[in-house]
C-alpha cells in the first residue's frame, strides 16, 4: 500500500483509498483539498470545543440539551408532544 513511511509517495492520511475518484490528480487540486481537509477538521475541533463549555456552561448534556441532532427524529418528536412542548 502506498501508507509506508519510506515510500516516497507517502503523506500522512494517503491511505491509497479512493473508491469515488474523487483525489484530484493535479498537483494544485491535491493541495487544494488537502487545504479542504484541514480546514475541515479543523472546524470539527472547534465545534466539539463548543460542545464541551456548552455542557461545562449549562451543566446539561448536549445531547438532552439538543436531541435533535443526536437522537432519531421521531423519538424526539414523540417525547416533544408528550411532554407539552409542542401545542
Amino acid at each position: 500500500t502506498v501508507a509506508k513511511k519510506n515510500n516516497s509517495d507517502y503523506f500522512p492520511g494517503n491511505l491509497g483509498f479512493d473508491p469515488l475518484g474523487m483525489y484530484p490528480k493535479d498537483l494544485e487540486g491535491q493541495k487544494q483539498m488537502q487545504l479542504k481537509e484541514i480546514k475541515n477538521g479543523r472546524l470539527a475541533m472547534i465545534a466539539i470545543t463548543a460542545f464541551a463549555v456548552q455542557e461545562f456552561v449549562s451543566k446539561i448534556g448536549i445531547i438532552d440539551e439538543t436531541p435533535v441532532f443526536f437522537k432519531p427524529l421521531g423519538e424526539v418528536l414523540h417525547s416533544y408532544t408528550n411532554s407539552g412542548y409542542l401545542q
